[in-house]
């Protein structure tokens, strides 16, 4: 939630808006510069446990958030060598396995090279599944900006549980045509989970190697894969109110996992630009 002291409150939203977010605060002026009127900003976080330059990534993400609060939806994806597990010994550093299916496809597992190509750590994209919107860290917040004034086209609900009895995650998700268009449309829904105490390589500390670091908005597992999937294939006009999908998905969990932890992402994008259009998030917890 938004730190009270960085808001200031300037206007009501529509009531449209305001049923986009579970905890959608009203639009704010940062510094007299910044207006949020409701659009999120997925930032993909590609990182990995042996990455010593990763936890600066981290931090500029955490920055962002003091900054923009509940704007901010970022994904951590453990991908590259620099995720690969040091040991198997669980009284080891490094132990510890971060990656995934859909983080092997998209980012490469050790020494393999995934969807992306070669990357370089840290590195990620804002609101975007383009190769060529690959940047820095340093660059997120003002890719950040480009955004963070718009409309959106799109309110997203999500309703979620977790069902005890299966060990398994269920969630329904609403798309709603917020700004009349005629994209052609994909929906990706992940999985996340924060507060992971495990080892961190962290370049500038004193040891390097962090046991009990705090490693959040973890993907878990893609609920239908690594780009989703279409929900729009044609280019017909979707009109203000419109129901683009609802659509159910389910998951088991890991046995590590804590689902008290655990959060539901899903962000509706434009299957040909692949820019991400809005996103929301779901936690189990709530």
């Amino acid at each position: 939630m938004m730190k009270t002291k960085y808001i200031i409150i300037t206007a009501i939203i529509g009531l449209s808006i305001m049923q986009a977010c579970d905890k959608l605060e009203e639009p704010y002026i940062k510094d007299d510069i910044i207006v949020w009127n409701g659009r999120k900003s997925v930032i993909f976080d590609f990182t990995g446990q042996r990455c010593g330059n990763c936890p600066n990534a981290h931090e500029t993400i955490n920055g962002l958030i003091d900054t923009y609060g509940d704007a901010i939806i970022p994904i951590a994806i453990h991908a590259t060598s620099y995720a690969k597990p040091a040991t198997d010994d669980t009284t080891q550093a490094y132990y510890y396995d971060f990656r995934t299916d859909v983080g092997d496809y998209l980012g490469g597992r050790d020494y393999s090279f995934g969807y992306y190509g070669e990357l370089y750590l840290p590195t990620g994209m804002v609101n975007s599944y383009s190769a060529t919107d690959f940047t820095t860290p340093s660059l997120w917040g003002a890719n950040v900006v480009e955004y963070i004034s718009l409309y959106p086209e799109f309110l997203i609900t999500i309703d979620g549980n977790y069902n005890n009895l299966d060990s398994t995650i269920n969630c329904s998700v609403d798309i709603i045509t917020n700004i009349a268009n005629n994209r052609q449309l994909s929906l990706t829904v992940f999985v996340l989970e924060d507060h992971i105490l495990q080892w961190q390589k962290y370049y500038g500390k004193d040891p390097d190697d962090i046991e009990g670091y705090e490693h959040n908005h973890v993907l878990r597992v893609g609920m239908n894969g690594p780009f989703g999937e279409p929900i729009k294939e044609n280019t017909s006009n979707s009109n203000i109110g419109d129901i683009v999908i609802n659509k159910s998905y389910s998951t088991k969990i890991g046995i590590d996992w804590i689902i008290e932890n655990c959060l539901i992402v899903a962000f509706v994008y434009d299957t040909d630009t692949e820019e991400i259009l809005q996103a929301e998030q779901f936690h189990l917890n709530d």
